[in-house]
């Protein structure tokens, strides 16, 4: 499951957008909170914080993203249970304040949480330190504890298709243009990168389906030409659109000049055959009487007989 978490400190605001969510937001748990504004429960948390002046960002805000590839919809209860067992292994306590909201206005349903690192006591329970892979190897654990798929084994089937789909494009494309058309019939989109000094320098991958321009701040959706494979550089890419580029040129040329030696054929044998026909046109109005001297000399005898 795509997930985030990070420490800040933060307003009544952070709490307003979670409960808002253009009107879409369910909030599915609370702890330590007694108030039923967002106001007013921005100053309980507070109020607990302020018990330890050692901390600033004494705010633990984050989410968890369900994927399509998860296979099957969670209940509110279930996602719900994997945010507050994962936020217990990063130290999230029973007297810590905290709460979740579920966000169904975009096609992929969300679960935001704001927790307060400051317990009841004052006690700082959260540590800050590395706190966005901590929670996300916790929410991995808590998937597989419950046979889910966890947000790096999809992320190995994408980059698999990935790759899978850009080496069956690289076999036809001839240059970047076309490498992008042909992706995106595929159903992905190529992003790249790109400098003054070699044009082309990078690319990214992002499935279309999983574009959503209202997370897009939060995270980049796809992967690095890096992340999804170290045997394929964007030079490797240049070179082989360069090969099929040079081969399209090629067949162009072999086909112009065999269409060039047809046409040289066909005017040879053109004029071999207006020869011939002049040939027998020439024959044909030869006269059939050829003037033969004897036939002379037999003309006068018979005169001369008569």
């Amino acid at each position: 499951m795509n997930n985030s978490a990070t420490t800040r400190t933060i307003t009544k605001i952070a709490l307003e957008y979670n409960g808002n969510d253009k009107g879409t937001a369910e909030m599915v748990a609370s702890n330590c909170i007694l108030s039923s504004t967002t106001e007013a429960q921005f100053q309980e948390m507070k109020t607990v914080a302020d018990r330890n002046s050692n901390v600033k960002k004494w705010a633990l805000t984050g989410y968890i993203s369900q994927p399509d590839e998860i296979g099957r919809n969670l209940t509110d209860q279930e996602f719900t249970e994997i945010a507050t067992k994962a936020l217990e292994k990063i130290g999230v306590t029973e007297n810590n304040q905290f709460r979740l909201d579920i966000h169904n206005s975009t096609k992929q349903k969300h679960l935001h949480f704001i927790v307060n690192r400051i317990d009841i006591s004052g006690k700082c329970t959260v540590k800050s330190h590395d706190i966005g892979r901590r929670f996300g190897e916790a929410v991995r654990a808590v998937c597989k504890e419950k046979g889910l798929l966890t947000d790096v084994e999809i992320g190995i089937q994408k980059k698999a298709l990935m790759l899978k789909n850009l080496k069956e494009t690289l076999k036809t494309a001839k240059n970047f243009d076309e490498l992008i058309l042909k992706m995106k019939a595929k159903g992905f989109e190529v992003q790249l990168s790109t400098n003054a000094k070699v044009g082309v320098s990078g690319m990214r991958i992002v499935m279309e389906k999983d574009k959503n321009p209202n997370t897009e701040r939060i995270y980049k959706s796809g992967y690095k030409l890096s992340e999804i494979t170290n045997k394929l550089k964007i030079k490797d890419i240049k070179a082989i659109l360069n090969e099929n580029n040079e081969k399209k040129l090629n067949n162009e040329t072999i086909f112009s000049e065999n269409s060039n030696q047809e046409i040289n054929g066909n005017e040879l044998k053109s004029n071999s055959v207006i020869k011939e026909v002049g040939k027998a046109i020439e024959q044909f109005l030869q006269p059939t009487y050829v003037f033969n001297s004897d036939d002379e000399l037999l003309r006068k005898k018979k005169r001369k007989s008569r």
